[in-house]
Formats: structure tokens, C-alpha cells, sequence
């Protein structure tokens, strides 16, 4: 299957299943006929802009971003820190950030998108984030940052 048939496969199955996990994605798509790695699916999901959000029953969920509410790379992070962020702490050049439940994948892909100069890398949990930035006063800069989007 072509990688546009697989995409509106995909657009279609978030639409219309609640799904929870790449590999509930990856048995959905294969209960379709089309086998797909979980590599292929992890770049598919992170080109066509799926995010994580939580369901009426509280349970995170895939879901397809409007690329229309958001525009740029730096607005999407902004409004990921603003919706989800809960408390941050600088520990000498690295920063914990820590998210609502799934949602540190999330703000992790927009700050990665970013590529702000002062952070060397990130790792990224299901409610926490560690930024390593490339020195103390840039790990300084990371957190006058997020806050500057918080507020």
C-alpha cells in the first residue's frame, strides 16, 4: 500500500475508533490488510500531526490536530506548555518538566520541531520531560521560555 493510501487509512481509523497505543493503531491498520512496522506508523503519526488528547471517558487517546488552529512550530509548543505543563525545576543544565498524564510526548515532539539552540537533547515519559541544555544559563533560558508561554 502507498504511504497516502496508508495515511487516510489512518486518518479514518483515528476518526472513527478511540484508539490508545500505536500497536492498537498497527492492529486496526493490519485487521485492514495492510501490515505496517511500528517505525512506519510512528513516522506516519508524527508527519500527519496525531497527538495524544484524553477522551470523554478520560482515557488518552489518538487524535488528528488541526493544523488550522496552529500555524507554526513554536505555536503548537506554546499551546502544548500552556494546556499541559504542570510544574517545572531546574536541575543545574537540565530541566524536569512535568506534564499531565501522556502528554510529554507531545510537548517533547513541538519542542523537538523547535530546535531551540540552547538544548543539547530531550527525553521524553508519559508525564515528564528532561531537557538537557547545553549549559546552566541556557537551561535558565529554557525555563524563562516556558514560562513566558505559560503565562
Amino acid at each position: 500500500m502507498k504511504k497516502a493510501d496508508r495515511q487516510r487509512l489512518i486518518k479514518q481509523l483515528i476518526t472513527e475508533n478511540e484508539i490508545e497505543t500505536q500497536d492498537d493503531l498497527i492492529a486496526l491498520l493490519e485487521q485492514s490488510g495492510v501490515k505496517a512496522t511500528q517505525a512506519t506508523v510512528s513516522r506516519d503519526v508524527r508527519e500527519m500531526s496525531i497527538v495524544k488528547t484524553h477522551g470523554s471517558d478520560g482515557r488518552v487517546k489518538y487524535a488528528l490536530f488541526s493544523q488550522q488552529q496552529v500555524s507554526s512550530s513554536e505555536e503548537k509548543l506554546k499551546e502544548s506548555v500552556k494546556d499541559s505543563v504542570t510544574r517545572m525545576e531546574r536541575v543545574q543544565f537540565m530541566v524536569i518538566v512535568h506534564t499531565d498524564m501522556g502528554a510529554a510526548d507531545v510537548v517533547t515532539n513541538f519542542l523537538d520541531e523547535v530546535s531551540y539552540e540552547e538544548i543539547a537533547g530531550t527525553v521524553a515519559g508519559v508525564d515528564t520531560i528532561i531537557i538537557i541544555a547545553r549549559s546552566e544559563d541556557d537551561a535558565v533560558a529554557v525555563v524563562e521560555r516556558f514560562e513566558a508561554m505559560i503565562d
